[in-house]
């Protein structure tokens, strides 16, 4: 119980820390909606996108349980959810390489997911 409460209280953390920083940045119009998935990809099926999002973060929490990887995933997912809910896509406000636009959950997410596959491959939990 107390590392669901760990678990769950990092998690909204991180989604209060970018929710922040976007609210930040669409005041001040500094900023991009991303309709589709991280870096700017598959813009054309945004409401696919939100279904994979939910699945993926459901699927993550059932299988990897309560970890500081789904944290961050589920932070990511979280984050970019209430994105598309609320602007009809993801803030996007950072750009690298060849224009790929992403923010801090893209981020969480794809640092989640090396941790998820780097503990696979060692077959480590690493709670919290």
């Amino acid at each position: 119980r107390k590392m669901l409460i760990k678990w769950f209280l990092s998690v909204m953390s991180l989604v209060l820390v970018d929710q922040g920083i976007k609210a930040m940045l669409v005041n001040a119009k500094m900023r991009v909606i991303n309709s589709g998935m991280a870096f700017g990809l598959g813009q054309a099926w945004p409401n696919f996108w939100q279904g994979v999002v939910m699945g993926l973060l459901i699927l993550v929490i059932i299988k990897f349980r309560f970890n500081w990887q789904t944290a961050l995933v589920t932070a990511g997912g979280l984050a970019n959810l209430i994105d598309r809910i609320r602007w009809g896509g993801v803030v996007d406000y950072l750009t690298v390489g060849f224009g790929l636009k992403f923010n801090l959950a893209d981020s969480l997410i794809v640092v989640g997911l090396l941790g998820l596959l780097y503990s696979f491959v060692n077959g480590s939990k690493n709670n919290l």
